[in-house]
């Protein structure tokens, strides 16, 4: 199983362009985007398509397999994307996010354009698929957030888009790379307690599965996994 956590910010280049702000600095391009949006009574957040990759996670599930990558966007975005193509080629499993699969595929339709790039896995067959409506929620009403608290996972040590903003303006990329690794990990132990809830996993097969998770993070060092492991329990 591949789970994809994607982290974006709005493009200020994108923003420059579309409103002719050229001389103008990238937050003053983002304030007047927002700005505008506001005014036309449009979502104040910026579309996938003016919104840039700053982070991502692929988390990586199997019988003999654990492991979570971090890719950050320190050496430019199309080399982050690159970077994610190959790892998403070089797996067998299918590509799952969490939630909003017509949003992630219109956001990597158009980093693909910006940058140029060609994303034959990431955007096979739709791009990656929806676990919301796997399990069969109504899309756009299964925050991975409000079930994480349901479900009394660490939401907290995830990222909202202001959040990302934010940290991006710090210059603070591990928290970014953070954030989404734990957005993953907490997608993918409710896809576990949605798989038993819906009879396709055992009792035993789930508490087998989250002690293996455990042990990862046992053996993690970096901050947020210490704090995941100390807040929850298999």
């Amino acid at each position: 199983m591949l789970i994809l956590d994607l982290k974006t910010v709005p493009d200020p280049a994108a923003a420059k362009r579309l409103l002719a702000l050229e001389p103008f600095s990238d937050a003053e391009a983002v304030l007047a985007l927002t700005t505008l949006r506001v005014a036309r009574q449009q979502p104040a957040g910026q579309p996938p398509p003016l919104r840039k990759v700053a982070a991502a996670v692929l988390l990586q599930a199997g019988p003999e397999q654990f492991e979570l990558h971090e890719f950050n966007s320190s050496g430019g975005e199309p080399a982050l994307l690159s970077a994610l193509e190959q790892a998403v080629a070089a797996a067998a499993e299918p590509l799952w996010s969490w939630d909003a699969e017509a949003q992630i595929r219109s956001l990597l339709l158009a980093r693909a354009l910006a940058g140029d790039l060609a994303l034959p896995r990431l955007l096979a067959q739709g791009g990656p698929r929806s676990l919301v409506e796997q399990f069969g929620f109504a899309p756009g009403l299964a925050s991975l957030w409000e079930l994480a608290a349901v479900h009394d996972l660490p939401h907290d040590l995830g990222l909202r888009e202001a959040e990302c903003e934010q940290a991006l303006a710090a210059g603070d990329r591990a928290r970014l790379l953070a954030g989404s690794g734990a957005d993953a990990l907490i997608a993918y132990l409710l896809s576990l307690a949605l798989e038993h809830s819906t009879g396709l996993r055992t009792a035993e097969s789930l508490l087998a599965e989250r002690r293996r998770v455990a042990g990862w993070l046992e053996r993690q060092t970096a901050p947020h996994w210490r704090a995941f492991r100390s807040r929850w329990s298999p």
